[in-house]
């Protein structure tokens, strides 16, 4: 879902009850690709505020929910890249 080249921060990110790591890491991670930064692991990093733990398991969180996943990005960087909310679902219900 990637190739969507989706840019903006949705607000129903504060309605799921993730947890507070989570919502912060997709704040990020919008803020670098608005910014036109790669979100990659190295830049993610750059930006946390928190223990590098917190951030590994904020990503698994959002990956779970399917609000970001992996993408190639300049120089054969994967990246991270938010999709849009009518993409995101429950972890573990069916994605058709």
């Amino acid at each position: 879902m990637s190739s969507l080249d989706y840019r903006v921060m949705d607000t129903q990110i504060f309605n799921l009850g993730l947890t507070v790591y989570a919502t912060s890491a997709y704040i990020v991670i919008c803020s670098l690709v608005g910014d036109g930064v790669p979100a990659t692991y190295d830049n993610l990093s750059a930006r946390w505020g928190a223990e590098g733990v917190h951030l590994d398991s904020a990503l698994d969180e959002l990956s779970s929910w399917l609000i970001i996943e992996l993408a190639q990005g300049p120089e054969n960087q994967t990246a991270y890249t938010p999709n849009p909310a009518s993409i995101w679902r429950t972890p573990g219900s069916r994605t058709n």
